[in-house]
């Protein structure tokens, strides 16, 4: 059984999540697949690299990498006579082990060597797809420390990106820059490419010398060639190889520091007030996120560096982070938005996952749900719980949007095709909530307490989920093992069927809830802890008198009743106050009891679940209460769900209320709302609001929401404003974009000769990949016309496109469409790819030609 929750709503998501979501069609469809691969285990080791120096030298114009790998290394166990590096497609030129050196004790918990050998030995090597295997010249002790360099070069495809200029794109920068996370370092230099390997390393870099070359650690020296220039750093404190980092190109340095630690922007020369913009907020950050963690940042600097093409949002690099460009914002867009959730996370992320590091992928949400979950302690703290918990419910939507139309898994598994699989909305978002239940479970106090011990009790090394668990025993005393193997360990989530009656004689409420989730899938019947609040108002005695109770209850059966006190008839019964747990619920209340939560909760959250319940009523009451809250709600999130619910009480005051909330509102979010709800009248003057809302609105997201507004309206008005605007100009052509999206949506096929012409090289990114996405949402139905051709034809030109998103994105298009004339081009595709998530892309749509398509 399924419950469609009115609060779970897609308007409501993060506009930045709007993209291929059908924002008008709330209905519950779950269209989940089985998730297939092998089981993964934490991979085994012969040696434990200590250190490792990188002396490389990076060509531009030949997009090639030449150099040396140092390699300082202990055998684990006696007679050593072999191992093995991750390489891929390198040109190996030779192995030499140059020094054996050996404890003084001999033994191995001593760190102290003495140099029993000076060499320079070439060793025997064979290299195999992706092994480097490294024939040692006699069998070697454990006390004995190893230096062996391996000289090499190669020509990455991954790991590794070289950016250029071209005709097309002609302001694009020059710039080389790493990409590890997850296991693509061994593509631009040979190391044990785990999570479980952790190490120091240096990195002496020579390159141009109009470039600079940031990378982890303190920079020691920097020293000019003829023509060129060397940086060295090294960094001090032991990682993983993932997390070594370097980015190449040219930049604009803005230091900045908290308590004498060194903190440098590294931005572009022409967008120096947005990158000091972006990045403002890292010192107080820093001193947050130490005060929370109580644990002090633990590297020698923090560097922040912008990138072009990244292929994500940022990754945290041992303190250095890359940031994608496309987090830079233009004056307009900060109505809307603020990157201080990225800058938080990859922060975090210097105390979750590379402080400590999880064991192997499949408890990656030890690095990404804490990273995630600090986003939001950074939000409470600068901007206050509502904001905080309404974002986290956002967090929830972005996850249940995955689970309900991908695939629902547990956010510890071992199972997946490739490691990039795990980096979910599960690892993430899901992961997050985990932590904010965890942290209602346990209380602030002992919550913080576990943080800081788990820290410094695996710091600099590695971890798995049972690590932590312990850390809440040790810190807490309490033995959660219920806690987590329901969330950590099992798939899904509650959903519940909650209802109340009140006994009047007995001057008792009875309150029943009912797990109705299925088990199909390994989901099982959840334990948790819920605030019940019972609002009363009037008795005999004191008529005018409100009375509030609270009890915190545990919910544990697939059915189970509660007894409250309570000696009048409930004006408000909350179940969950404040909304601490993730779940989807049914709970009918009348509408007067609505209209009193929404004007009388304390908590945000349950007055925008009242906003959103009240829909099901589409009295003159209900749009009058909504209408005051859209207007007057201290909290935009009320607004929103207010807004959202007024456009599907379908009446001509609910339209004239969200017409005057949005001219009377300065808020952005309420009136992107507002425009959004008015998608649901289709009456000429709404059609004229929306075209004027689109081409002017000073909010670029705003403008969005009219532009998804009217092409769910659809016909011949709203589509020539659409395609009169698609020129509108905004930050990452959002406006655009969402043009092609509000297409895709309404199945428009009018715009298919405007998407080719849109999606081809050339045209900036954000829209070329509106556009594909576009193409593939509308193919499958002109296949079936027997129309599909020129698509199928522009689209397979994609796979071979210069852009990784552009040819992503055709993938994905071709595999929707159906038409088996795709299958040989993606074979061939297939074979060429080596991205992990372009193969995954691709056995997918394979996949499904193969086995969905007709002959």
């Amino acid at each position: 059984m399924t419950i469609n929750d009115p609060f779970i709503h897609p308007a409501l998501l993060d506009p930045r999540q709007w993209a291929e979501v059908d924002l008008y069609d709330a209905t519950v469809n779950i269209e989940r697949e089985a998730i297939t691969g092998d089981e993964h285990h934490t991979p085994g080791r012969k040696v434990s690299i200590k250190h490792l120096k990188l002396d490389l030298r990076f060509d531009y114009e030949r997009r090639h990498v030449e150099g040396v790998a140092t390699f300082t290394l202990l055998p684990i166990n006696d007679g050593l006579t072999h191992f093995d590096l991750d390489v891929a497609e390198m040109a190996i030129k030779g192995v030499t082990l140059t020094s054996v050196e050996e404890r003084d004790s001999g033994d191995p918990s001593k760190s102290s060597y003495q140099i029993v050998g000076l060499l320079s030995r070439r060793l025997e090597f064979e290299t195999r797809p992706e092994k480097l295997e490294i024939e040692l010249d006699r069998p070697y002790a454990r006390n004995e420390l190893l230096t062996i360099e391996v000289e090499y070069s190669c020509s990455p495809r991954k790991g590794l990106f070289f950016v250029e200029p071209d005709e097309a794109y002609p302001n694009k920068p020059r710039q080389i820059w790493s990409q590890g996370e997850n296991e693509d370092a061994h593509w631009w230099f040979p190391c044990h490419d785990v999570t479980n390997q952790k190490m120091t390393t240096e990195m002496i870099a020579t390159i141009k010398s109009n470039f600079f070359a940031l990378s982890n650690g303190e920079l020691v020296d920097v020293r000019e060639n003829d023509g060129d220039r060397t940086y060295h750093w090294i960094q001090k404190q032991p990682h993983p190889a993932y997390l070594v980092t370097i980015v190449i190109g040219e930049y604009e340095a803005l230091d900045d520091e908290f308590q004498e630690l060194p903190i440098t922007y590294y931005v572009y020369k022409d967008r120096v007030r947005e990158g000091r913009r972006l990045f403002a907020s890292t010192p107080r950050m820093i001193e947050f996120f130490e005060e929370k963690f109580g644990y002090d940042y633990p590297y020698s600097k923090y560097a922040q560096i912008l990138v072009d093409d990244f292929l994500f949002g940022a990754m945290e690099n041992t303190s250095a982070s890359t940031f994608t460009d496309r987090c830079l914002l233009d004056d307009p867009a900060t109505i809307d938005l603020s990157y201080d959730d990225i800058v938080a996370h990859e922060l975090a992320h210097q105390w979750w996952g590379d402080l400590v590091t999880c064991k192997d992928w499949s408890h990656v949400w030890l690095n990404e749900s804490f990273a995630t979950y600090s986003e939001h302690l950074w939000r409470e703290h600068a901007r206050g719980r509502d904001e905080a918990r309404f974002a986290l419910f956002q967090d929830f939507l972005a996850y249940l949007r995955e689970d309900r139309t991908s695939h629902r898994r547990p956010i510890v598994f071992n199972r997946y095709r490739f490691s990039e699989d795990v980096m979910d909305r599960h690892a993430y978002e899901k992961g997050a909530c985990v932590l904010d239940m965890l942290r209602w479970e346990l209380g602030d106090d002992a919550f913080f307490r576990t943080l800081t011990h788990y820290l410094n009790k695996h710091e600099f090394g590695n971890a798995e989920t049972n690590d932590f668990k312990v850390a809440v025993e040790e810190a807490t005393g309490q033995n959660l093992h219920w806690f987590f193997d329901q969330w950590l360990h099992g798939p899904g989530h509650p959903e519940l069927e909650v209802a109340y009656e009140w006994r009047r004689e007995q001057k008792l409420l009875k309150l029943s809830v009912k797990q109705v989730q299925g088990n199909e899938d390994g989901t099982r019947v959840f334990r948790f802890p819920v605030e019940i609040e019972i609002r009363t108002i009037g008795t005999n005695e004191a008529p005018q008198t409100e009375r509030r109770a609270s009890y915190r209850v545990v919910v544990e059966k697939a059915e189970q009743d509660f007894y409250f006190p309570c000696e009048s008839k409930p004006r408000m019964v909350l179940f969950d106050k404040g909304h601490r747990i993730f779940k989807v619920m049914r709970f009918e209340k009348s509408a007067q009891e609505l209209i009193f939560q929404l004007t009388r909760a304390e908590e945000a959250m349950d007055r925008a679940r009242a906003a959103r319940e009240l829909s099901a009523f589409k009295g003159e009451e209900t749009v009058n209460a909504l209408r005051e809250a859209l207007l007057g709600d201290d909290f935009y999130g009320v607004r929103m769900a207010a807004a959202v619910s007024l456009g599907e009480s379908g009446s001509g005051g609910a339209r004239a209320a969200l017409i005057e909330a949005y001219r009377l509102s300065k808020d952005p979010h309420a009136r992107r709302a507002c425009v959004y709800a008015l998608g649901n009248f289709k009456d000429e003057e709404t059609i004229r609001t929306l075209g004027e809302i689109l081409g002017k609105d000073e909010s670029y997201y705003v403008a969005v929401a009219a532009a998804r507004a009217l092409a769910h309206v659809g016909g011949d008005k709203p589509y020539d404003a659409l395609r009169a605007s698609i020129s509108r100009a905004s930050w990452q052509e959002v406006i655009a974009a969402s043009i092609f999206h509000g297409f895709a949506q309404a199945k428009e096929k009018r715009a298919v000769e405007m998407a080719i012409d849109h999606s081809k090289y050339g045209v900036r990114a954000p829209v070329r990949v509106a556009a594909v996405a576009y193409l593939g949402a509308l193919g499958k139905e002109l296949n079936k016309e027997k129309k599909d051709d020129r698509v199928v034809d522009h689209l397979i030109e994609l796979l071979k496109d210069k852009a990784v998103r552009a040819r992503l994105g055709a993938v994905k298009a071709l595999g929707k469409i159906g038409n088996k004339r795709a299958l040989p081009p993606l074979r061939e595709a297939q074979r060429r790819e080596c991205l992990d998530m372009m193969k995954g892309a691709l056995e997918d749509a394979i996949k499904s030609l193969e086995e969905n398509s007709p002959a």
